[in-house]
């Protein structure tokens, strides 16, 4: 009676022969799984980044004119401040200390406690100045002034605020940062500038920012262009 089986010579080739047929194969999946990963990084890169630039240019085109600057050196910081409420005010010829304004937005708040008005600005320092903006209190639309207003709008328009926005490029973090929250990491290079209105043209904000995942970077370059007639 003849017997079938494998000698250990067979059995061990055959061990040999599987466990190279088993590492081409993790191999491939392997080189397969780090190419899905590379691509959903970028795409996550290019998605944080458009959010991320869309944001700061809606905010800043809301932003109250005149109220942007841009600092630094090495990471560079834009800051303004939005605008909560804008409309139209009017100032009694009688005295010139007696305002009424109405707010334009569609909610008016129940309070404007906390909050600032400010008529005509011509830059950022004029919105912590406290004889040029007026701080507003209650729920009254009528402001007895303490002295006749610095500068008046040609179009009688005013704009409402109450904080400082700032985004910055930390290069050290390699992120921005919105006041203190971290809105886009993996920013290897971030610059800012702002070219201020005149008399041809609008204000605007240039934006250059570069992310890098995995050696592999990707620039995005953005102009924003700003409302500088208050």
């Amino acid at each position: 009676m003849k017997r079938n089986g494998f000698t250990l010579i067979e059995m061990i080739m055959t061990i040999i022969i599987g466990g190279i047929l088993v590492l081409g194969i993790a191999g491939f999946l392997e080189l397969g799984m780090k190419g899905y990963s590379d691509t959903a990084e970028r795409q996550r890169l290019q998605t944080q980044a458009r959010f991320v630039l869309e944001k700061i240019s809606r905010e800043i085109r809301h932003s109250v004119p005149n109220s942007i600057e841009v600092t630094g050196s090495t990471d560079k910081c834009v800051s303004f401040y939005p605008i909560l409420y804008s409309g139209f005010y009017s100032v009694s010829s009688a005295d010139n200390l007696s305002l009424s304004f109405l707010v334009g937005n569609d909610n008016s708040p129940a309070t404007y406690d906390g909050l600032n008005m400010i008529i005509n600005p011509s830059q950022q320092d004029d919105f912590t100045d406290s004889d040029i903006f007026i701080a507003l209190s209650g729920a009254s639309t009528s402001i007895t002034l303490a002295q006749p207003l610095a500068s008046e709008s040609i179009a009688n328009r005013h704009y409402i605020y109450k904080d400082l926005v700032s985004y910055c490029f930390n290069s050290s973090s390699k992120a921005i940062v919105r006041n203190s929250t971290q809105v886009a990491d993996s920013v290897t290079n971030g610059d800012i500038s702002y070219d201020a209105p005149t008399l041809q043209r609008g204000g605007v904000v240039h934006i250059d920012v570069t992310f890098e995942s995995d050696d592999e970077s990707t620039s995005f370059q953005q102009d924003i262009q700003v409302l500088n007639v208050p």
